[in-house]
């Protein structure tokens, strides 16, 4: 499951291992198939490696460009 999460200044990117400062937007992923990582296991990554693993992605919506967590879904907003 993935949840787009908002940072309460201790967690830290499971990537690139920086501190995610208060306020900022992260996504936290549980590993329920163990691909790559330990099943069960809860993976943080910031919004930065987020875009780069292509786990998030701006969109054009309503004229608005705004972030979201689950990219090549479509969806009516």
């Amino acid at each position: 499951m993935r949840q787009g999460c908002i940072s309460l200044g201790m967690i830290q990117c499971d990537n690139c291992k920086i501190f995610i400062p208060h306020g900022e937007r992260y996504l936290l992923i549980d590993n329920e198939d163990g691909a790559g990582t330990e099943a069960g296991k809860r993976s943080c990554y910031c919004l930065n490696c987020s875009l780069e693993k292509g786990l998030a992605e701006y969109r054009e919506e309503k004229g608005e460009r705004v972030l979201t967590f689950f990219p090549g879904e479509t969806y009516n907003v």
